[in-house]
């Protein structure tokens, strides 16, 4: 049984162009003059598409086909072209479709006799192309948390303070006493916060650069100061589709925050029960691989100062609610712009 409301597929309608198209079977592409257009009698067309040599009426309706429904657009055909005899309308012959999900073979007739060309859509195939389709969604869809093997953010810091001018991975080595592939792994972690660029040479990026300029030179080698967490928040914030990385660290603050309206302090063993749902990755994850994704995540957000752990309890700090309000807000502004 469908249950949608017919304003929902007309937005779909509306909005994807490809998509109306194919489904009319047209070569040219098309245009939308007008959706639920006013007609002289009141009445309201629902679209209104304009292509290199036709106007395009149709009729959408997300139940099966009646008989009434022929009957409406013979009277809105007729109502266009007087429309177009008093030159409000281009002057373009003036093809009419009714698109339903279900057509009736009386009804299919009945249109064909009428010159209205009958089409049957599927909701479920519209609302799945849809879904696909919408960039912000489609780039989300695709985004899983990667696993560099590295448990603790500040790690990083021996790679980054060793970047010179002309630095090669081989060259990291030495001063940072890795291996090549550790170096390789730490990188592609680095690169993916938009701190550092592998090619052609190993390189700090603008942000990377302003990252090493705020070391607190007392402190430990491990330490991150709080002006380079904001650095790496706020990257984080208005870049929320830009990598694997950056998914994984707001996957693990968005897990506490949804499971403390159930458990607070939240426990590890439902954290990563929820982390493993809503990262995408239940069907690829083992226990232990969950386990150990959550945990090394959960370990940048406390680096970042986003979220705390006392014993096996995982708290979400002040900064970071205003971190996952910040991000929602950013990743709405981008779902609505992609629509």
């Amino acid at each position: 049984m469908l249950e949608i409301r017919e304003s929902q597929i007309e937005d779909i309608f509306a909005t994807q162009l490809d998509e109306v198209k194919g489904l009319l079977s047209l070569k040219d592409n098309v245009s939308l003059i007008e959706r639920q257009k006013i007609l002289p009698s009141g009445n309201r067309l629902d679209l209104l598409f304009l292509s290199a040599s036709n106007l395009i009426l149709v009729e959408l309706k997300a139940v099966k086909s009646e008989i009434k429904f022929c009957e409406q657009i013979i009277g809105y055909r007729d109502e266009l072209v007087e429309l177009q005899e008093k030159g409000k309308l281009p002057r373009l012959p003036l093809i009419s479709y009714l698109a339903c999900p279900i057509i009736l073979g009386p009804h299919k007739d009945f249109c064909v006799k009428n010159d209205i060309i009958p089409i049957q859509y599927s909701p479920y195939e519209l609302l799945k192309n849809y879904y696909f389709k919408v960039k912000a969604i489609s780039k989300l869809i695709t985004l899983k948390p990667s696993n560099h093997g590295l448990w603790d953010l500040h790690l990083l810091n021996r790679i980054l303070y060793s970047i010179g001018s002309g630095t090669t991975i081989e060259k990291l080595t030495k001063p940072t006493e890795l291996s090549r592939s550790t170096v390789r792994s730490y990188l592609r972690l680095s690169s993916e916060l938009g701190l550092t660029k592998t090619r052609p040479k190993v390189t700090l990026t603008e942000l990377g650069k302003e990252y090493v300029d705020n070391i607190e030179r007392d402190k430990p080698i491990n330490y991150i100061s709080d002006i380079q967490t904001d650095i790496i928040k706020e990257y984080i914030t208005t870049n929320p589709f830009g990598s694997p990385a950056i998914f994984g660290i707001y996957s693990a603050v968005e897990t506490v925050f949804a499971l403390s309206k159930n458990f607070y302090p939240v426990p590890l063993k439902e954290a990563i029960i929820c982390f493993r749902y809503l990262t995408g990755k239940q069907s690829e994850w083992s226990g232990k691989a969950a386990k150990d994704a959550f945990i090394m995540y959960s370990n940048y957000c406390i680096d970042l100062g986003l979220l705390a752990k006392i014993d096996r309890d995982y708290y979400i700090t002040p900064s970071g609610i205003r971190f996952i309000l910040l991000l929602e807000l950013n990743k709405s502004i981008l779902f609505v712009n992609s629509l």
